[in-house]
């Protein structure tokens, strides 16, 4: 309940219980708002005081309106560069958040013969596929299935744990920094095991990005295949100018 009483004003008060709802999923991203009369019975305020706490926050960009609909809770959207070489690991840290991998399964397979072209190995070699899902918060940012040659890396599994970043194991183990990267990006439709992974709905859009990091001489350093629901994640592209 709010504090009368208090010397905060009722709309400030209103705003932060509207904020800390959304952050404990009571008002999930996406869904409609209450209406105004039904905030005003929840929070047992005026009609002024839910109107002016919901501009402040449509202005500040954790509400949206829809013209005829109502008010929504916005979906968060992560912005990505799309040729950084970053991983993920490094990218959750620049922008101050403690990195949150979750390991699926990790595994030793024979590479096959597109996978041994990719990693530039030996046909029928041995590779480790590791599946992780990538979470913003306590939300499933991406599901991603990344395959390394054991070759290049032999006990590579023994350094695999659930919070480690790869990048930092690659550097740390084996003297390896990626210095750029091939992707190709397209958008697919989610299956079921997707879907399930990222919390979405069958056929829901993803981004699908196919990523071959390399090295300093141009080697292939690992394979990996990201899938990312497209309202939760913007690319952006960064190119510099060069003047004559």
């Amino acid at each position: 309940m709010l504090n009368n009483g208090s010397s905060i004003p009722l709309y400030l008060q209103l705003k932060q219980s509207i904020m800390e709802d959304i952050h404990h999923n009571i008002y999930l991203p996406g869904e409609r708002l209450p209406t105004e009369p039904e905030l005003c019975e929840k929070y047992k305020v005026s009609r002024i005081t839910v109107r002016k706490a919901v501009l402040d926050l449509v202005e500040e960009g954790y509400l949206i309106k829809q013209q005829g609909k109502g008010t929504f809770v916005k979906q968060f959207k992560v912005k990505r560069e799309l040729v950084a070489v970053n991983g993920y690991s490094e990218y959750m840290i620049s922008a101050g958040i403690t990195p949150h991998p979750k390991i699926i399964s990790y595994a030793v397979k024979e590479a096959t013969k597109d996978m041994a072209e990719k990693l530039n190995a030996p046909l029928n070699s041995h590779v480790l596929e590791l599946k992780r899902l990538l979470y913003f918060d306590d939300e499933p940012l991406s599901y991603e299935i990344s395959t390394y040659s054991l070759d290049l890396y032999s006990n590579l599994m023994q350094f695999v744990c659930e919070n480690a970043s790869m990048h930092k194991i690659l550097k740390e183990y084996y003297g390896i920094i990626p210095a750029c990267n091939n992707k190709i990006l397209n958008v697919i439709f989610a299956e079921k095991e997707t879907a399930e992974y990222l919390k979405c709905n069958v056929r829901d859009a993803l981004y699908e990005i196919e990523k071959i990091a390399f090295d300093d001489k141009q080697m292939p350093i690992y394979h990996s295949v990201l899938y990312y629901i497209t309202s939760h994640v913007s690319f952006t592209i960064t190119s510099e100018f060069h003047s004559k």
